[in-house]
């Protein structure tokens, strides 16, 4: 989670920025009834619903994604789980480790591959190799999200990534061509952190090779979680300016709540009209306590009955429209209209000394992101890129 969305809240104009539409009606492999969604997964109100499992290197254990399921008593739409490129090799090796977990899971494996060299070393060479690891998934039947360089418009900021947004559209379209075009089984998925949609026309790579659009969102502290507003503010622009235009898929490649924000933002992800948002296919909640405790199945009892009882209620197929399925919660009136959290492959704290209760640290707590121009409160020191 990007420490940045809780100092400053951005407000999107409602107002959608214009960008040229090229072909619009040429696209291939796009839709939301060939996204390789599990048939039998969960899905609540016509939204499938994911998670990104804790990878145990914070102050939640390692969890697979069939603890996950026992736990919730469904089978999750995606699996999310993240690995980096540190250099001209990539083995794939963090993502082979949780495989058969993923296998076995049957759920869309949404692969957030990050690179920690600079943009414009992400040759074709490269993105071959990203392809050679995923065919590895596929070939065992595995349908594949690829979210490459997810967040980039922040972690340039951060100092993660590397580049120039023009360096990154370069990767992006060598990570496309080696990975996505004419392969019915990945799909390239643009996830770009939380900012207006006019502040992101520069790193937008263009319909012609992106399958899915998405943004990273987590609501701050003190947002109003109940309703339909924060909804509105966090993808409404975003969806009108990158998904509907298009006829883009829509998924919320990662996103989650802290104590006392769980359940209502929960209910607000998948309380949506799909007559409004017919885009909206899918939403990942990051199931880890790290900068705050998100988790909503791995974790008490009083959680997990909320959980249950907004997920549970019904699923079903739905069609692209206005179909407002047989979730727990109730569609609003058709006139409504109402940051991201460290990946894994670095280093990160496994314990928990001197964590604040929740609601007393606010910014640069223990566990977040840092660097030198991103510091961290008092007693934390930035140490490895996270505040320890």
């Amino acid at each position: 989670m990007r420490y940045a969305l809780y100092l400053s809240a951005l407000v999107a104009s409602s107002i959608a920025i214009s960008i040229p539409r090229t072909s619009p009606n040429v696209f291939s492999k796009r839709g939301i009834a060939d996204l390789g969604l599990p048939a039998d997964g969960l899905t609540t109100n016509c939204i499938a619903v994911g998670f990104l499992p804790s990878e145990g290197d914070s102050a939640s254990p390692r969890y697979t994604m069939a603890q996950i399921n026992s736990g919730l008593g469904a089978k999750s739409s995606a699996y999310g789980w993240y690995a980096q490129i540190r250099s001209s090799t990539f083995d794939g090796s963090q993502l082979l480790a949780v495989k058969d977990d993923i296998v076995a899971s049957g759920a869309v494996f949404v692969a957030s591959i990050m690179p920690s060299v600079n943009f414009n070393q992400i040759t074709p060479e490269v993105a071959q190799q990203v392809a050679a690891v995923l065919k590895k998934f596929t070939d065992d039947g595995v349908e594949v999200w690829l979210r490459f360089a997810h967040e980039m418009n922040w972690y340039v900021v951060d100092g993660t990534y590397h580049g120039t947004s023009t360096d990154f559209i370069t990767a992006w379209k060598n990570i496309y061509a080696a990975n996505c075009k004419d392969n019915a089984h990945v799909k390239c998925f643009w996830s770009p952190n939380q900012a207006a949609a006019k502040d992101l026309t520069a790193w937008w790579p263009g319909p012609e090779t992106v399958d899915i659009v998405g943004i990273d969102c987590y609501p701050r502290a003190g947002d109003d979680v109940s309703g339909n507003t924060l909804f509105t503010k966090f993808y409404q622009q975003f969806y009108d300016t990158y998904s509907a235009p298009y006829d883009i898929p829509f998924a919320i490649g990662e996103t989650g709540a802290g104590d006392g924000m769980k359940e209502g933002w929960l209910k607000q992800l998948l309380n949506q009209d799909k007559s409004r948002y017919p885009n909206y296919v899918s939403m990942s909640w990051f199931e880890f306590d790290k900068e705050a405790d998100f988790r909503i199945v791995m974790t008490d009892e009083a959680t997990l009955k909320q959980t249950k009882d907004i997920l549970l209620s019904g699923s079903g197929t739905c069609s692209k429209g206005g179909d407002t399925g047989n979730g727990t919660v109730t569609p609003p009136p058709a006139t409504s209209v109402v940051a991201t959290p460290p990946t894994s492959a670095t280093p990160k704290p496994t314990s928990t000394p001197g964590t604040p209760e929740q609601g007393t640290c606010d910014w640069g707590c223990w566990g977040w992101d840092c660097s030198a121009s991103v510091p961290c409160q008092d007693p934390w020191t930035c140490k490895g890129g996270y505040c320890k």
